[in-house]
């Protein structure tokens, strides 16, 4: 017989659970509300409550962030890309290869950093073998995803099973306690990824289309005739062939699309390939607004910060970078009032390091040849040297959470750079979320509601489908949380964690699980439905391999 105290416990879990799936609030906020009910209700006391906020798994998490914040900044991984694409012929190998670099770096880069950082490259070679991008952004998250569960820092929610591991044996777990079964499920997850995401999934025609331009796109730019002007006089047509554009004609309030003259006064609407803006800027008496350059394309994504403003409002917003042309495939009356949508693509003019840290800071990704993000040794080789301290301090039987502070302030401090930017490598929402919401996890054991769930505990199998649907509802963290106790209090608790590691981590069957889809997920055009098709063979597989890699070892 339950407790009252337990069905206190089970109606709290079955509010936050309802708020995290409704998405009406944002998750840190949900942990919020959740920690202060436990406090309200006796379930958790609040020191319990504000311990949690610096328990060993927010520690880890928040120093790996940095970590891999300051690796993903130095551009590595963006040269070895370029390299690669520069010197393989064949575009599918390239797709491939690019997949299995972002399922091995997963293990200790973020998985979205990844997701954004190879778009570009997928968007390129989809472009060389004439296939929509639609059909491998996808591939792209779920590659991400795949690969974190091989290293117990590699994803949020392993952190999380490794504190509450920590927490109820007095000994952390090591740093490769998942290497075997977690690389067997990955690889096997991304083959069948790889065969079948193609097949099941196209995108939507309006995602594909948006995402064919970034093969071979046009952008809109604005031009003011002067007194003088080379085109005064011209019709539209003549106009058109003198510069090498296609020409939409405002006068007034008024869109032209007539053959009359051009006059002084008269703004244009430019549709002009890249290559030709020199063009277009020689043009004497037509004034673009175009700098000296140099120019940058940017992607705006379905999570890009930018999405809904006007261009004139980004501008505003924006320092040292400067949109000046547009190219999307949505009707527009001037390109200063345009307000930006997922699939777009923004010309913008800056030094690197400002367009660099525009995108950065507003999540728009990359598309340019000419790499906005480049190689800083110094940067690579300090973060290399954080990650590694941190891994083998931990090996050593240190602290973990000690060990991965020691290695974000040694991959830091060489950087002045990385010094001003350490704060915003950390997703503080998902900090507090975890540091408010372990405390849910505990009164489930404090309540002796635990004990009722325990018939998962002592099935492996079970333990990974109520992971595997909890985690596509609520998300790999919260799952962790309210899963990890039954795990850790199963007659084999590191077969029931690993197993729950697997099974969290699989958040591939709805787009709203986890970044890594949201971030592909306008972007592609897909629906949910995409997801679900594609996501639960991969899921199903990670389960199976699990199963069997569980039982021989």
């Amino acid at each position: 017989m339950l407790s009252i105290k337990a069905y206190e416990a089970l109606a709290l879990l079955a509010f936050s659970a309802a708020l995290l799936i409704s998405r009406r609030l944002r998750h840190d906020v949900v942990g919020v509300i959740t920690a202060l009910a436990l406090v309200a209700l006796g379930l958790v006391s609040p020191l319990q409550a504000l311990s949690n906020l610096s328990s060993v798994a927010v520690v880890v998490l928040a120093s790996a962030m940095i970590i891999a914040g300051v690796v993903a900044d130095s551009g590595v991984l963006d040269v070895l890309g370029d390299r690669i694409a520069s010197r393989v012929t064949s575009g599918l190998l390239v797709i491939v290869i690019v997949l299995l670099i972002s399922l091995f770096s997963s293990g200790f880069v973020s998985d979205v950093a990844l997701t954004f950082m190879f778009m570009p490259l997928i968007y390129s070679v989809a472009s060389r073998v004439r296939r929509p991008a639609s059909r491998y952004l996808m591939l792209l998250s779920y590659a991400a995803i795949l690969g974190g569960r091989y290293t117990i820092i590699g994803t949020s929610s392993n952190i999380v099973l490794e504190g509450l591991w920590t927490q109820r044996f007095g000994r952390p777990l090591g740093i490769f306690s998942t290497l075997p079964v977690g690389l067997a499920a990955a690889l096997a997850g991304l083959g069948v990824a790889i065969a079948l995401v193609p097949l099941l999934v196209r995108g939507s025609a309006k995602g594909t289309a948006s995402l064919e331009m970034v093969g071979k796109h046009e952008i809109l730019i604005e031009a003011d005739v002067e007194e003088g002007s080379e085109v005064v006089g011209l019709n539209i047509r003549q106009a058109e062939e003198k510069l090498g554009a296609r020409i939409r004609l405002l006068r007034g309030a008024l869109s032209i699309y007539s053959r009359r003259t051009i006059r002084a006064g008269d703004k244009l609407i430019l549709s002009v390939e890249r290559d030709r803006l020199p063009v277009i800027m020689s043009v004497k008496g037509l004034r673009t607004g175009l700098g000296q350059g140099p120019f940058y394309e940017l992607l705006v994504t379905g999570s890009s910060a930018v999405v809904g403003n006007t261009i004139y409002e980004v501008n505003m917003r924006l320092r040292d970078v400067k949109v000046v042309g547009v190219a999307t495939r949505n009707s527009l009356g001037s390109i200063r009032s345009y307000a930006l949508a997922p699939g777009d693509i923004v010309l913008v003019e800056g030094d690197e390091k400002a367009v660099a840290q525009a995108a950065d800071a507003y999540r728009l990704t990359p598309l340019t040849t000419t790499p906005v993000k480049s190689l800083n040794v110094r940067a690579a080789a300090s973060g290399l040297l954080g990650l590694s301290v941190a891994l083998a301090a931990s090996a050593a039987g240190l602290n973990m959470a000690l060990s991965f502070l020691a290695g974000a302030l040694l991959a830091v401090i060489p950087q002045p750079g990385s010094l001003r930017k350490v704060y915003s490598y950390v997703d503080w929402s998902a900090i507090v979320f975890i540091g408010t919401y372990l405390s849910m996890g505990e009164a489930l054991i404090s309540s002796g509601l635990g004990s009722a769930m325990s018939f998962m505990a002592s099935s492996p199998l079970l333990l990974m489908l109520a992971g595997v649907v909890l985690a596509n509802l609520v998300g790999n963290v919260a799952s962790a949380i309210i899963l990890g106790p039954l795990a850790i209090s199963s007659p084999h608790p590191l077969t029931a964690v690993i197993a729950l590691s697997m099974a969290v981590s699989s958040t591939f069957i709805t787009p709203f699980s986890h970044p890594a889809n949201l971030v592909v997920y306008s972007a592609g055009g897909y629906t949910p439905s995409d997801f679900a098709k594609a996501g639960v063979p991969v899921a199903l597989t990670v389960i199976v391999v699990t199963a069997l890699m569980l039982h021989l070892f």
